[in-house]
C-alpha cells in the first residue's frame, strides 16, 4: 500500500512521525514522506523516502518576517501563523502533485500540517493524525482553523470546523497519568507511544561514555530546535544556576547556536549542537527542558523527572498536566533566574516522590501499543 506522510518542516513535527512511517515500512509498504528540504537527511536515516514539499522552515520565517500583518503579531504567535498562513499556502500545491501523482491510499499527517487534509480531501484520501503530545487545540495550541478556510474554499471543499487537523484516527502517544480520557471532535483516539529508534552511525561521543558512571548526578538540558524558544541568553541563566551545583551538565544547543558563543565553561558542562537522545537520557538523572512534547515524553519515556520553563506554544499545557502528575516541578518566565533553577533543580534531585512518579509513568508509556502495533489498524481502514 502507498502511503504518505506529511509534516511541517521541523525535527519536533517531522520527528513523532518516523516512528510510524519506519515500522510502516518494515511491514512491506510503499512509505513517502513530505517536508521541506531540510529535514530529509533525518527522514533517510530513518529508512524512509522524502519528497519536497512546500519551503524550509528558515524560508518560511523569513517570508512572515515580509508580511506587515505578520509582523504585528506577538513573536510567540509568528510561528503558528507561519505554519498556516505561509506553509500551508506554499505547500498545497507540491502535494497536490505528489497526491494526484502518486495516489497514496493514505495520508498520515501531524496536527500542524494543515496544508495535508486539503490535498487529501481534494482526492477523496483519507487522513490519520499523528499527534505529538496532548490533544490539540485548534486556536490555541494549532493555528485558528479560520486562517486556513479559504484554501479549502479555493480547491472547491467545504472549510473542515477543525482545519483538517482531527482525521478518522488520531495517534495519541501521552500516557492517560498526563491526559486522562483523552478525547477528539471527530474520529477515534488511538494511543500509540513514539519510540524513537536509535539509528545506527549516531554514537555518543567519547567523554559522554563516562557519564552516569561515577556519582555526581547527569542533568540533561535542552531547549529544543526552534530559535524562539532554544536561544543563548535562557542557557546562560540556566548553566549559571547549574554551574554550582554537584552535577554533571550535557546541554544541546541546537544547530543554530555554536557552543563556543557561550564562552568557557567548568570541566562538569559539556555543550553540543546535537546529541542522540535515545542513547544520552539511559545516562542521566533529570532534565531541565522547555516543556517542549518531544523532550518531555523521550524524558518520561527514559523514567526521569524534569523541572519544565514553558516559553509558548502547548508548553505551558504540558508543564501544568507534568506538574499535576508530579512528575516535574515548574518555573514560569517571570520566576526564571539562575538562583531558581538551581534551587528546583536541588529538589527535584533530593525528592524520591518525583522519581517514583516517574517511574511509573515509563511503565505506563511502555504498555502503551508500540507504532508495529498500530499498522494493522492502519491497513484496516485503507481496506475499509
Amino acid at each position: 500500500m502507498r502511503i504518505l506522510c506529511s509534516a511541517v518542516p521541523l525535527e519536533g513535527h517531522v520527528q513523532p512521525l518516523l516512528p510510524l512511517a519506519a515500522a510502516l515500512v518494515r511491514a512491506g509498504h510503499n512509505v513517502r514522506f513530505a517536508t521541506g528540504p531540510d529535514l530529509h537527511a533525518r527522514i533517510r536515516q530513518a529508512g524512509v523516502i522524502p519528497v519536497v514539499a512546500g519551503p524550509s522552515f528558515a524560508e518560511a520565517f523569513e517570508e512572515t518576517s515580509r508580511v506587515p500583518r505578520l509582523l504585528e503579531l506577538p513573536l510567540n504567535e509568528r510561528g503558528g501563523a507561519t505554519f498556516s498562513q505561509v506553509i500551508a499556502p506554499a505547500k498545497l500545491p507540491d502535494l497536490e502533485r505528489i497526491v494526484y501523482e502518486w495516489r497514496p491510499h493514505l495520508v498520515v499527517h501531524e496536527c500542524t500540517d494543515m496544508a495535508a487534509p486539503i490535498a487529501a480531501a481534494a482526492c477523496g484520501v483519507p487522513t490519520v493524525t499523528q499527534g505529538w503530545g496532548l490533544i490539540p487545540l485548534p486556536g490555541l495550541t494549532t493555528p485558528p482553523p479560520a486562517d486556513v478556510a479559504q484554501l479549502w474554499r479555493s480547491r472547491g471543499l467545504q472549510p473542515d470546523p477543525y482545519a483538517g487537523i482531527f482525521g478518522s484516527l488520531h495517534l495519541h502517544p501521552v500516557p492517560c497519568a498526563l491526559q486522562p480520557d483523552p478525547k477528539v471532535p471527530v474520529g477515534r483516539v488511538q494511543l500509540m507511544r513514539l519510540d524513537p529508534e536509535v539509528v545506527a552511525g549516531t554514537e555518543l561521543p567519547a567523554w559522554a561514555e563516562q557519564l552516569g558512571l561515577g556519582e555526581a548526578p547527569v542533568v540533561y538540558v535542552s531547549l529544543g530546535t526552534h530559535p524562539y524558544f532554544s536561544q543563548p541568553e535562557f542557557f546562560r541563566v540556566i548553566l549559571e544556576g547549574l554551574a554550582g551545583l554537584e552535577v554533571e551538565v550535557v546541554a544541546t544547543l541546537g544547530e543554530h547556536i555554536d557552543p563556543v558563543s557561550l564562552g568557557p565553561q567548568p570541566r562538569h558542562v559539556h555543550l553540543e549542537r546535537w546529541l542522540p537522545l535515545p542513547r544520552l537520557l539511559l545516562r542521566c538523572s533529570l532534565v531541565v527542558c522547555h516543556a517542549g512534547s518531544g523532550t518531555l515524553l523521550a524524558s518520561l519515556a527514559a523514567g526521569l523527572p524534569l523541572l519544565l520553563l514553558p516559553r509558548g506554544a502547548d508548553q505551558f499545557e504540558n508543564a501544568a498536566a507534568s506538574e499535576r502528575a508530579r512528575v516535574a516541578r515548574v518555573l514560569l518566565p517571570d520566576a526564571f533566574t539562575p538562583n531558581a533553577v538551581a534551587s528546583e533543580v536541588e529538589q527535584l534531585l533530593m525528592s524520591e516522590s518525583y522519581r517514583r512518579a516517574a517511574a511509573c509513568l515509563r511503565l505506563e508509556i511502555e504498555a502503551m501499543p508500540a507504532p508495529s502495533a498500530v499498522v494493522p489498524l492502519l491497513e484496516e481502514l485503507i481496506r475499509g
